[in-house]
């Protein structure tokens, strides 16, 4: 064979080649502007063409998905919940060991989320009666709220 032969041989390869690359963009360039255009339907946006068959079938993949969503946060806070009880378990077994050792004196109490009890005061002389009367609140208005007073 002579070059020229080998030249043209090899040019009709490329030239093969070469379309066969443009006809693969093209593709490639179609499908993602189908996934765009999904992507956007599934966003809310573009759907004034989309028939009633087509929201219901977006609806559907849709509540799909947050189920699976949902379904692993549940799981992932599951994790969690159980990681924080087996750390509760350690400190309160570590502070029952130190209470043994005579380290640690009396169990910790500890208070209610938004409830916080007064300090009893230590030789406080009783309180004065007035005609006004002032509370102090820990917590949102209208909710139940814990106040500083002693009930009874």
């Amino acid at each position: 064979m002579s070059c020229d032969v080998m030249a043209h041989i090899l040019m009709l390869n490329l030239s093969s080649e070469l379309q066969q690359i443009k006809a693969d963009t093209v593709n490639l360039a179609k499908k993602l502007e189908a996934l765009e255009d999904s992507k956007r339907k599934i966003l809310g946006e573009n759907l004034g063409g989309c028939s009633a068959e087509e929201l219901h079938s977006l609806e559907v993949k849709i509540e799909k998905s947050l189920r699976t969503i949902r379904g692993k946060k549940t799981q992932v806070l599951e994790q969690q919940i159980a990681k924080l009880k087996e750390k509760e378990k350690t400190l309160l077994k570590d502070n029952e060991d130190l209470r043994e050792k005579g380290i640690l004196e009396a169990p910790l109490v500890v208070p209610t989320l938004n409830c916080v009890a007064p300090l009893p005061l230590r030789d406080a002389p009783e309180p004065v009666k007035s005609d006004v009367e002032t509370e102090l609140y820990i917590g949102l208005p209208g909710r139940n709220r814990c106040s500083n007073r002693p009930s009874g």
